[in-house]
């Protein structure tokens, strides 16, 4: 390390895992930010509590950080380029951490093979798959995604602090387009691409070209890209030696210009694999209980990544054979008064017509958990798409990330449904929907939770939500 005390600016999404990190290796390290400690969540006040308790330094509630005393300065990607700060870090010729340097420190420490995962969506399911394949082939494998913490850096971070990679033969990364800003040169065997769409397009300014070229980071990363066909023209036709993958049901892959060597094809109740390589075609198909057919793309993807590394068909034959789902994706919570539940966190229009589409001609009450979490949600793409699928919405306010309540955000979103046969009721929380629910809802209905709460609030959520089925079904039993 090139310095001994750093000053971290922003004590957000960012700031955090870099300090508890820089911390980790010994540097003092102090974080500031405008906000007071009172000003964050109480998720997030806990966070500032393990970095004090680790032994960093908060300052908090100061709107004018003083860098005089500190060798480096790390500045959260939220500070605008105007900022008076950027140049007096100039003027008195302060070392400026970047993702660089973060990126070389994990680098160093987890310095195992290293697999990353990006994508739009399905990020979560292709890495527990690869982690699946791995342990069958023998491997010892540190895996760290969104299911540990919703913010992937800061569990990567925490594992780190805690050792948890160490003795691993393969580390299986999933990065989310923040964990990517952030850690934007770690070095990868393989990146995994695993389809490009226009989700969380709000956090770009509504730019899906913004949005693509956050995934570009994994470009120069990657030692070998594997890619979904449906990238090419979008991004992964900069890299040449894209290995490509496809499955039957892409309409905009262009097979003919971005020929995948890994194809999966479903038929006669099948799901198939071929890989044409080396002018050889090999075909094969694979017994897959276990997984829905919306997964079928992510299970491809895993495919082409365990092949490409170098494993067996047979490694992913027992490896898929131990997958058994992601939780919070249509994960099936039971049945309540013959009516069965799922839990599931897709609120993009993409993601939520791949969650939605195998049950669409069911009749659907969808619970939709605010939208909103830490980031401004486009309401009204929710709410049009879902209004194709469901019967009745029951949207709430309460967000469990922030521990707000806002109602607006649940009006607007109903406001959006175009369908008028669509029974709209707005609540406070997930729980007291969930209970609605089985006030309307008969034998033989479907009871859909969807929002991001499943994935950033996973316990609080689920457990709330199954507290509401449990006592609706006593309470409307006679129904």
């Amino acid at each position: 390390m090139t310095f001994n005390s750093c000053l971290v600016v922003g004590a957000g999404n960012a700031g955090r895992p870099v300090a508890r990190l820089l911390n980790h290796q010994g540097v003092d390290v102090t974080i500031t930010d405008a906000k007071t400690y009172d000003e964050f969540t109480t998720r997030r006040q806990g966070m500032l509590d393990i970095l004090k308790k680790e032994g960093v330094t908060l300052d908090l509630g100061v709107k004018t950080p003083v860098i005089d005393d500190f060798d480096a300065i790390f500045l959260a990607p939220t500070i605008p380029e105007t900022a008076p700060i950027r140049k007096e870090i100039e003027n008195q010729s302060k070392i400026i951490v970047t993702g660089k340097t973060i990126s070389n420190i994990v680098n160093e420490i987890i310095d195992m093979d290293k697999i990353g995962i990006t994508g739009s969506f399905g990020k979560t399911t292709t890495t527990d798959m690869l982690t699946n394949i791995f342990k069958a082939a023998g491997l010892n494998v540190y895996h760290c995604s969104s299911m540990k913490w919703n913010l992937v850096s800061e569990a990567i971070v925490d594992d780190i602090v805690r050792g948890e990679y160490k003795g691993a033969d393969v580390a299986i990364l999933e990065l989310p387009h923040g964990t990517l800003g952030l850690l934007s040169e770690l070095d990868l065997k393989i990146g995994v691409l695993t389809n490009i769409r226009p989700e969380h397009l709000c956090e770009f300014g509504g730019s899906m070209q913004k949005y693509v070229d956050r995934k570009e980071c994994i470009l120069p990363i990657s030692n070998t890209l594997v890619a979904n066909v449906q990238c090419g023209d979008l991004l992964t036709y900069k890299r040449e030696d894209t290995i490509y993958f496809n499955f039957e049901n892409d309409e905009e892959a262009d097979t003919e210009k971005y020929v995948p060597i890994y194809e999966g094809y479903y038929k006669d109740d099948q799901y198939n694999i071929k890989v044409t390589k080396d002018d050889e075609i090999i075909e094969t198909s694979i017994d897959i209980d276990t997984i829905a057919f919306y997964n079928y793309e992510n299970l491809t993807a895993a495919i082409a990544t365990s092949l490409t590394y170098g494993l067996s068909i047979d490694d992913v034959k027992k490896g898929i054979a131990l997958f058994t789902g992601v939780g919070g994706r249509m994960e099936y919570l039971g049945k309540y008064n013959g009516v069965d539940a799922y839990y599931d966190a897709s609120y993009g229009d993409q993601s939520v017509r791949q969650a939605l589409e195998a049950i669409k001609d069911e009749h659907l009450i969808i619970l939709y958990n605010t939208v909103d979490s830490t980031t401004i949600r486009d309401k009204a793409e929710s709410g049009r798409v879902i209004g194709d699928y469901a019967n009745m919405v029951i949207a709430t306010g309460y967000v469990e990330i922030t521990d707000t309540l806002n109602m607006d955000s649940a009006i607007e979103l109903l406001s959006a449904i175009e369908n008028d046969d669509v029974i709209k009721l707005a609540v406070c929380t997930i729980d007291e929907a969930a209970e609605l629910a089985m006030k309307y809802a008969k034998p033989g209905d479907i009871i859909v939770h969807l929002g991001p709460g499943a994935s950033n609030s996973y316990d609080q959520v689920k457990n709330r939500m199954l507290k509401g089925l449990t006592e609706g079904s006593k309470r409307y039993g006679s129904n």
